[in-house]
């Protein structure tokens, strides 16, 4: 798949998913039964965080991104530490809290759950490991491409 199908395809994909997002929240808003209710709900919010998803990846292949300073990373990398601890006690939490109820209603919401938890440890985790250090350009590195590795060493052209 070239980059141009996939701008396309994300383009559509985006649309699809928010109007799926809509039609579920709707459904969502006249259901009253409150485990029914909130899993549909959800689906509607992960449908909602696909649009984002689809919208990034247009933004990946049609437009430049600002890289992050270093400041801005440290922080980023320690909000994410944080909420990788966080993940992981809860899907410690919530397989426990799964294994120990015999109602197969608490049973469902609370697999639900800790299925999401598990992946969004995982992501953190991503994030942690690539995502962010990929964008990265610290001011060693602007030093070093306009002193070191320039042909000229920071003169004008030769």
């Amino acid at each position: 798949m070239t980059a141009a199908d996939l701008l396309r395809q994300a383009k559509a994909m985006a649309d699809k998913e928010k109007r799926y997002a809509k039609e579920l929240r709707d459904l969502a808003d006249g259901v009253s039964h409150p485990v029914l209710k909130a899993l549909i709900a959800g689906i509607a919010s992960d449908s909602e965080k696909h649009s984002m998803f689809y919208e990034a990846i247009k933004v990946l292949l049609s437009s430049k991104h600002p890289l992050m300073s270093q400041e801005n990373l440290d922080l980023i990398r320690d909000a994410v530490r944080r909420h990788i601890e966080v993940e992981a006690e809860m899907v410690k939490l919530t397989k426990k809290w799964a294994e120990e109820t015999d109602d197969p209603r608490l049973k469902l919401i609370l697999m639900a759950i800790h299925d999401d938890e598990v992946k969004h440890h995982s992501l953190l985790v991503s994030i942690e490991r690539h995502i962010a250090r990929a964008v990265t350009l610290t001011e060693q590195d602007l030093w070093d491409m306009i002193w070191k590795d320039s042909l000229w060493h920071g003169a004008p052209g030769g």
